[in-house]
């Protein structure tokens, strides 16, 4: 039997592992959509106290690519949590400065 989780799957589900006890609860891929379109799509959703976090996952250091799904995805969702960067390389979590 082969395991066919994908690189990205197994980097989500470590930061899933790293963050849990901090929130309330995990959303793990959350769709952004309309009933017409998908918007877009975030890796990791934490929720504590009515606030929610969100994270985008990377497997190699593309942090410009990933501040840019995330500020799109927080104006999308009308969120003001916090935004994270996740690179599965370095098993590193950095917080974005929100402008």
């Amino acid at each position: 039997m082969t395991d066919k989780t994908s690189k990205h799957d197994k980097y989500v589900l470590e930061l899933y592992k790293k963050v849990q006890n901090r929130y309330d609860y995990l959303i793990l891929d959350y769709e952004i959509s309309t009933k017409k379109r998908k918007l877009g799509q975030i890796d990791l959703c934490g929720v504590k106290d009515g606030k929610t976090d969100l994270f985008e996952v990377k497997c190699s250091p593309r942090f410009h690519k990933a501040r840019k799904q995330l500020f799109k995805a927080r104006r999308l969702m009308n969120t003001r949590g916090n935004l994270f960067f996740y690179c599965g390389s370095s098993g590193m979590i950095h917080e974005l400065a929100v402008d």
